[in-house]
Parts: structure tokens; C-alpha cells; sequence
């Protein structure tokens, strides 16, 4: 029976980088994608420069200048999950896309995990569970959208959304709106941007409305993703925390 030292619930950089500095850790993401915290929320276009320590860091940052996802002040967040696998190929670590954890039960000092996969229940057996999933305390889904004349359609997204933010996306006139959508559920959310959208009297074209909602800083747990604006951080961040745990 092989027992990890440590299952993560969520995937990301923050936690893949600990699983590289601890190659007996398991991660376990619902998704079917690696990165959950700035692809798939489209979380931000603007970001922290972050120069690498270690020589895994330079790595993931090669892998991601391979693809010049920076640029100036702004990053190309859609080109992180195909940045993220390349490196992933090259460096892999233990992950589980799809997977869903059900339960758990500690008996003596090790987890009983109960996982669902499309394979169906199964167990994992570990020493420690950490569970990055965060959920979101406001829900916002971010929009990414294009238009000639950002001033008319600013003025009137800002208007139909009410304490919605604006940035400037990575492409020229691309830009990302990230609108609060209160308590709808994801599907619900959509339905209500894409209604209110269609009745602008503008030139703007919805390009992309992320699959999931953007998420806050979570300052208890180091292997959030949500605490860095740079990706190459929260990975170095979760890869000096897995080197620690392993000593």
C-alpha cells in the first residue's frame, strides 16, 4: 500500500510546486486542467515581476518566456495552461485531472481518502490532506472582451454592472471586465452577463467569459494561488514550502 506524505486538493502552481520539492505528494484537481487560479478565472492581466531563486523556478520561467506570456506590465493569463503542461511534460509530478475527493477518514496517523474518478471510487492513503481549494467569498466572473472605442464601452459596462472593474488585457483592444454577479450560481451568472451585454448600444464583443469565479487571498494557507499576482511566485512560494516539510 503506498501512503503519500501528502495529498493537495486543488491544483495550481503553489501546489504543483511543492510536489515538485516533495515527490511524494499526490494532487487531486476536479477540473481537467492544471491551472485553476489564473487560466481559468482569466484571475488577472497585470501582474508583480518575480525574479526565480531556485532552479525549478528558472525552469517554469523559461517555459513560460518560451511562449512570451509577459509582456511590459501586462501577462497573457489564456497562454498559461499551455506554458504550465509544457513544463509539467519536462518536470512531471503526481496529479489526478478529473478527480473528485469524497471523503476521508484518519485511522491511527494516516488518511483513508475516498477519490471519484471516471474510472469510479478508489482510495488514496496519506500522511497529511491540504485542501487549497478557497472558496470564493464574492462571486465575479471575469469577462474578456474587445472594442475600437473603450471610453463608450466603458462608461457603458460600468453602468450596467454596477462596482464592476476594467483592465487592459494582454492583446491589443482586448480588455477584461470582472463583474460581481452576487448570488448566482455559474451557469445562472453567464445567462445574466451575456443578457445585459446584448442590450449595449456599443461595439464590443464578448471574446471568452471564464468557466469559473475569480478567487480572494487566502493568508492561512501558503498553497493558495490566489495570495500571488505572478504565477512563477506562487509556484517558488509552494516549492520552498515543500522543501521545508520534507527536512
Amino acid at each position: 500500500m503506498n501512503i503519500y506524505d501528502t495529498l493537495i486538493i486543488g491544483c495550481g502552481y503553489a501546489p504543483v510546486g511543492y510536489a515538485t520539492a516533495d515527490k511524494n505528494t499526490i494532487i487531486c484537481e476536479e477540473h481537467q486542467v492544471c491551472d485553476t487560479n489564473f487560466y481559468l478565472p482569466l484571475n488577472t492581466f497585470s501582474y508583480n515581476p518575480y525574479i526565480p531563486e531556485t532552479i525549478e523556478g528558472k525552469k517554469l520561467q523559461k517555459a513560460f518566456d518560451d511562449l512570451s506570456v509577459f509582456s511590459g506590465e501586462l501577462q497573457n493569463t489564456n497562454g498559461f495552461e499551455c506554458a504550465f503542461c509544457n513544463y509539467l511534460v519536462e518536470n512531471p509530478v503526481s496529479i489526478l485531472l478529473k478527480c473528485r475527493v469524497i471523503q476521508s477518514e484518519k485511522n491511527d496517523d494516516v488518511y483513508d481518502v475516498t477519490i471519484q474518478t471516471n474510472e469510479g471510487l478508489s482510495h488514496l492513503y496519506t500522511r497529511q490532506i491540504i485542501d487549497c481549494t478557497n472558496p470564493p467569498k464574492k462571486k465575479i466572473i471575469t469577462v474578456l472582451f474587445t472594442t475600437s472605442d473603450i471610453e463608450a464601452t466603458q462608461k457603458a459596462l460600468l453602468s450596467a454592472f454596477n462596482g464592476a472593474v476594467i483592465e487592459k488585457a494582454f492583446y491589443e483592444n482586448r480588455y477584461a471586465i470582472h463583474i460581481n454577479v452576487g448570488n448566482r450560481d455559474e451557469n445562472t451568472a453567464k445567462l445574466y452577463i451575456y443578457n445585459k451585454w446584448c442590450r449595449l448600444d456599443t461595439d464590443s464583443k464578448i471574446i471568452y467569459i471564464a468557466p469559473v469565479f475569480s478567487r480572494e487571498e487566502n493568508a492561512t494557507n501558503i498553497l493558495c494561488d490566489s495570495n500571488y499576482q505572478n504565477p512563477i511566485e506562487a509556484f517558488e512560494k509552494g516549492y520552498n514550502f515543500g522543501r521545508e516539510a520534507e527536512l
